[in-house]
């Protein structure tokens, strides 16, 4: 997937890789269930006028945007 996210007033585009949450299972018909999982947000590329910028980014600053992806995520439900 690709989005244009905002980062310190600088809009770079981001190609990432999306896994949704599952949500848990607490049981199923034989017993077991099923814990569930977190989503995944796996970046990439980040590129601002054509030139990458994730082999400079912090792992904080790769946070940071893994939670506004998340976020621009939620809110147009992609």
């Amino acid at each position: 997937m690709e989005l244009t996210i905002n980062y310190n007033d600088i809009d770079f585009d981001v190609e990432f890789d999306y896994t949704p949450e599952e949500a848990p299972v607490m049981y199923y018909s034989d017993g077991s269930g099923y814990p569930g999982c977190a989503e995944e947000i796996s970046i990439y590329s980040v590129k601002y006028n054509d030139k990458e910028f994730l082999d400079l980014l912090s792992d904080s600053a790769i946070s940071t945007l893994e939670e506004l992806i998340s976020k621009e995520l939620a809110d147009n439900r992609y």
